[in-house]
């Protein structure tokens, strides 16, 4: 089942990344890669000083391979996905509070 992890991780990736697109326009953009790159660079060196020290281990059944120290290729990809998620979230949480706090649409106002 080595794949199977790997496959869920793009899916939802994949998900977010789509569902973002289409309900919160604006947030997958170009942008969007400065704060997903130094997720990236901060964790995976975390992960790499782990593994080498041996905090960290993957179980072999459900990763495709490993990079030394340690590090399986789902890692990487597995950050992202944390990084993009937690953009997203945010993002939708402050739309929801913009929508909250803006008055009564014209449509809804009393008419003289």
């Amino acid at each position: 089942m080595p794949g199977l992890y790997l496959a869920v991780i793009l899916v939802s990736l994949a998900g977010v990344g789509l569902l973002a697109r289409r309900f919160l326009p604006g947030v997958v953009s170009a942008r969007l890669a400065r704060p997903v790159i130094a997720v990236l660079v901060a964790f995976l060196a975390f992960d790499l000083v782990g593994a080498a020290r041996g905090w960290f281990a993957s179980n072999t059944d459900w990763v495709v391979a490993y990079w030394q120290p340690g590090i399986p290729p789902e890692e990487p990809l597995l950050l992202a996905f944390l990084a993009l998620f937690s953009i997203v979230l945010f993002e939708a949480f402050r739309w929801a509070a913009r929508r909250r706090a803006r008055p009564a649409d014209a449509a809804e106002a009393p008419r003289a």
